[in-house]
């Protein structure tokens, strides 16, 4: 995770900027009494009388706010005493370090300027539904704070697996999840999980008009099923728009790492409270399935596909559940102390031309540049249009550009015209109704543009050349060119561009018949808290990032790359017989019968199996 920039207390505010001002106490201090300011960004209070400076001015950004509610005094003699609680995580830089984490806070202000308890109420249920909609993102005009309504309550179905990891899931939820949820006045439905694929059973039942949003409460092996059970029903497309969140209760949490990660973040300290807080918070972003084919059955993946050393580290650490994500590491080098090898066949199609590393180490290694860090920026607040919460809470960084070219600067192409035709064609993959027309004449061979061969990026939307090009040559078209020849998958579900599993793949799919450690096909950041797969993956990027470990590599440098995984700087790791490439799709044909094949961290039968990127398949509860 990048570096977070707390923000600082904004200067003063003109008239125009603040919403509503008044006098309040401010519990347990009864004595004294502060102006209160609210503008769209968050809350400013300073001791009346006083001057106003950095001092004595405190401030809470709406960005960190997740409830408000008003409250009664017991106390008899403060009868006429109407509370306001306001309910906020603020970041905190950690002493003796540079990450920044949060912490729960609330703070109480009191009104009894009027005489009787229903007219100090009624002042501060008007400060309540102003304080809700700006700290849920929702506009509020000046002239209607008057009359604006409370919004509408979350309701969420929560899937608890008491037996995930090690067996602590329920007391996370009762203990850390249900209290926040509470603040912040979203109403839950929770069910306890019994027995393995019941989440799939109960995602092909539940009404999808009932709730906003599915959480889980589990290791990824929850996750995999809500999303296999969502892809079975009838009515898949409907149910698959519904977002998934997740809060980390198992030993595999990937899936919850990678969310808390692209937000910005703590994944270290207490990953429980960043995560319930992405779930108040959360904006719906769409996440990349891939769909893997094997010869008797037909899957939905989220994270990852494993074989070899990884998968191996993965199934055999089960007897370590106990000790919750440790049970990894542990077995990690018990594996490499006792290192085996995978005869197989690796077949993917590339994003750009593949380059082996063994060929020529220089040029590989120049083809892929550092990612740049995540970040956080609390700099720009005041150039918010609403509550500045998408500033505060998304991740700055730009992913890196990992395939050179000149950009193509011809004044027949518009950058953004380009972008809105790449936005209508990612809608037109996910809906099926392709019009290869959307692209215009940058993409058809003999077009304007034919003497380079243009390619897009899916991660950076850009649009990149790589020399002269032949318009006839098909051996490396461009991956927007390959994905507008799919056709419907045989189900009519989706489309579909990959071959039958036993029939040849096309000429531009590169296949590498060798001995391997590990092959690792994962569409997120995290493998686990500590393992960082593909350091500047998207949720929703259209890119499988595929690493394999050739036989060959030294077990002294497995381990360094094992250290390298925990910062995601393996990607420049020198050994030739290690590689990180971006793909669309991958087979994977093992010999012999016995091994083991993990996807989202559930094995599967062992033997060949094939996947293709379905970008924007489903809905994620993230920060992006």
């Amino acid at each position: 995770m990048g570096t977070v920039v707390v923000a600082t207390t904004p200067n003063k505010m003109s008239k125009d900027d603040i919403l509503l001002e008044g006098d309040f106490e401010v519990f347990p201090r009864d004595k004294v009494l502060y102006h209160v300011e609210c503008s769209r960004t968050g809350i400013s209070y300073y001791p009346k009388g006083g001057e106003r400076s950095k001092k004595t001015l405190k401030y809470i950004h709406f960005g960190d706010v997740t409830g408000c509610r008003c409250r009664k005094s017991l106390d008899q003699k403060h009868s006429n005493k109407a509370y306001l609680t306001v309910f906020h995580y603020p970041l905190k830089k950690k002493l003796f370090g540079e990450k920044c984490v949060r912490s729960k806070q609330h703070i109480t202000f009191s009104r009894s300027a009027d005489e009787s308890f229903d007219s100090n109420r009624k002042v501060n249920e008007k400060w309540r539904r102003v304080i809700l909609r700006l700290c849920q993102g929702l506009t509020v005009l000046k002239t209607d704070v008057d009359k604006c309504s409370v919004p509408e309550k979350k309701r969420l179905l929560v899937l608890v697996n008491p037996h995930s990891g090690p067996g602590r899931a329920m007391q996370i939820y009762k203990g850390q999840v249900a209290p926040m949820l509470d603040e912040a006045d979203i109403i839950t439905t929770v069910i306890e999980t019994e027995y393995a694929g019941h989440g799939t059973k109960l995602m092909k039942s539940f009404k999808r008009e009932d709730y906003n949003g599915v959480v889980i409460v589990s290791g990824d092996g929850l996750i995999y099923e809500v999303v296999n059970g969502l892809m079975g029903r009838s009515d898949w497309e409907d149910a698959m728009k519904i977002p998934i969140g997740c809060v980390p209760g198992g030993s595999g949490n990937a899936l919850a790492c990678a969310i808390n990660y692209s937000a910005g973040e703590s994944i270290e300290t207490d990953p429980v409270l960043h995560s319930t807080f992405i779930l108040v918070k959360h904006k719906v972003i769409p996440m990349d399935l891939v769909m893997i084919e094997q010869p008797k059955t037909k899957i939905f993946s989220f994270l990852s596909v494993c074989w070899g050393l990884l998968a191996d580290i993965d199934f055999e650490s089960e007897k370590f559940r106990a000790i919750g994500e440790a049970r990894f590491t542990l077995q990690a080098i018990l594996r490499i102390m006792s290192l085996r090898k995978y005869k197989g066949r690796l077949s993917f199609l590339p994003l750009t031309e593949y380059i082996p590393k063994s060929s020529n180490n220089n040029i590989a290694k120049s083809a892929q540049t550092p990612q740049k860090n995540r970040r956080v920026s609390l700099d720009d607040f005041g150039n918010s249009n609403g509550s500045g919460e998408e500033n505060r809470l998304r991740s700055k960084s730009v992913p890196s550009k990992l395939y050179r070219g000149k950009l193509v600067s011809s004044p027949e192409i518009d950058e953004e015209d380009c972008e809105e035709k790449l936005a209508d064609f990612r809608e037109s993959f996910v809906s099926g109704d392709f019009e290869p027309q959307i692209l215009g004449p940058m993409v058809v061979n003999g077009g304007p543009h034919a003497d380079v061969d243009v390619k897009f990026s899916l991660e950076s939307n850009e649009v990149f050349t790589s020399g002269d090009g032949d318009a006839n040559d098909t051996s490396s078209i461009s991956s927007l060119q390959e994905i507008l020849r799919v056709s419907k998958s045989k189900d009519g579900k989706f489309p579909s561009f990959l071959p039958a599993l036993g029939e040849p793949l096309p000429s531009d799919w590169v296949t590498l018949d060798e001995e391997f450690v590990t092959v690792c096909a994962s569409y997120q950041t995290h493998l686990g808290s500590d393992l960082i797969m593909a350091p500047d993956a998207r949720f929703n990027d259209g890119i499988i990032h595929l690493t394999f470990i050739k036989a060959g590599i030294q077990k002294g440098e497995l381990i360094q790359l094992m250290g390298m995984l925990e910062k995601g700087t393996q990607i420049d790791h020198p050994s030739p017989n290690f590689e990180f490439v971006k793909c669309l799709a991958f087979r994977l044909q093992p010999e012999g019968e016995h091994g083991v094949i993990m996807v989202d961290g559930e094995r599967v039968d062992y033997g060949p199996l094939q996947g293709q990127i379905l970008p924007g398949m489903a809905n994620l509860m993230a920060i992006q």
